[in-house]
């Protein structure tokens, strides 16, 4: 589509179950100082920006882009902001970077953020249901997550060990991210051995509850080179839905993250995932999910997501590294996330990843996604 677009600067901040000593604009302020700094820009050189956050009750804020273009120093820019719960992130990303594809702008700064401190997160996500069909069933998104799981249980042997061994392995990446908001070696025996909360989600299956903020800047093919000499060019992104409804849905494979991925995946040129791709970050808000987006980004046929795991092929040191950032096991600031894990799949082509650089990755695969399990996207990185 239109113009080559690419990740030129990147910024988030240390993550923290509570930033008591900034605002929700203060830490904005913090990602955005970053990411300018590392783009070698100021913000008189910003275009367009995007501000991506959680739904109003997650950070109980109304209209904060008022707020935050003040801190930022954005008066007189073109300024949108959108949510999309847990993808907002990702998809105030695919904003931007229509904005610069298609020709409106050269240099676009999208910004996401969420202070879920000082919110109401569960209640939220409770209103986020059908009033009549979902919303007693659901009780946040952590009913329906174990239904999600359960389902594929037996089908697709989607076992509470092999979601153990995602846990595990996220946690343990997540020790050396400076930016991780948890950061403690746990094995696959400890996550099994946790607190029971929703069967069969434990205690040590579910990320924490994180405030933080991350931003990248988008460049045209015609400026990128003015702030780096190795962007992280944007080969294909989108973002699709399916039914609402649980009844209408398939509990076995991610439909909307089949399609985007398939359309991705045709204008990136990837015909073989599971062995183009030299790393991948994923959303993870349950350990279960990311093996349902093994077999749905098609990183190995469906019923084989535990023996991947298993394989030790998703380890930093396996052929097909899957979160070695840590992901949402890490920190989970939930409006940023899709951001977070744009940055660390930037970083990783860019070469330049601070503490968990994979040897020579030049192609990486994002995924992130929001509403309650129906919305779900991708996107492809390369050097």
């Amino acid at each position: 589509m239109g113009r080559e677009v690419g990740i030129v600067g990147v910024g988030q901040t240390h993550h923290s179950r509570r930033r008591t000593d900034v605002s929700q604009a203060g830490l904005v302020r913090e990602a955005v100082d970053r990411a300018l700094a590392d783009a070698n820009l100021s913000m008189e050189d910003i275009d367009t920006i995007v501000i991506a956050t959680g739904p109003v009750l997650f950070a109980a804020v109304n209209q904060p882009e008022k707020w935050v273009v003040d801190a930022i120093g954005a008066q007189g820019k073109s300024v949108v902001r959108l949510t999309s719960g847990g993808g907002a992130g990702f998809a105030g990303a695919l904003a931007g970077y229509y904005q610069v594809a298609g020709g409106y702008s050269e240099r676009t700064l999208v910004v996401a953020y969420d202070k879920l401190s000082e919110g109401q997160l569960q209640y939220s996500i409770s209103t986020l249901y059908d009033p009549f069909w979902g919303r007693e069933f659901a009780v946040g998104i952590m009913g329906f997550s174990a239904a999600y799981w359960r389902a594929r249980m037996d089908v697709l042997g989607h076992t509470e060990e092999a979601a153990a061994m995602v846990a595990a392995k996220n946690r343990n990446n997540a020790i050396k991210n400076p930016y991780a908001h948890q950061k403690k070696a746990v094995t696959v025996e400890d996550v099994l051995n946790s607190k029971p909360l929703c069967w069969p989600i434990k205690l040590l299956d579910v990320p924490p509850i994180s405030d933080g903020a991350a931003a990248i800047v988008l460049a045209s093919d015609k400026v990128a080179h003015h702030s780096t000499t190795r962007p992280a060019w944007i080969r294909g992104m989108a973002y699709c839905c399916e039914a609402d409804n649980a009844p209408e849905r398939s509990l076995m494979l991610s439909e909307p993250l089949a399609i985007a991925s398939r359309q991705v995946y045709r204008a990136a040129g990837i015909t073989n995932p599971r062995r183009q791709f030299d790393v991948v970050e994923v959303q993870e808000p349950y350990s279960c999910f990311e093996l349902n987006y093994y077999e749905s980004l098609g990183l190995c046929p469906p019923g084989q997501a535990a023996d991947l795991v298993a394989s030790g092929a998703t380890q930093v040191d396996g052929d097909i590294p899957v979160n070695p950032s840590g992901g949402c096991m890490g920190a989970n600031p939930i409006g940023a996330v899709g951001v977070i894990r744009l940055i660390e799949a930037a970083t990783q082509v860019m070469g330049r990843n601070e503490t968990h650089q994979i040897k020579d990755a030049k192609l990486a695969l994002v995924q992130s996604g929001g509403g309650w399990a129906n919305l779900r996207g991708c996107a492809v990185l390369s050097a």
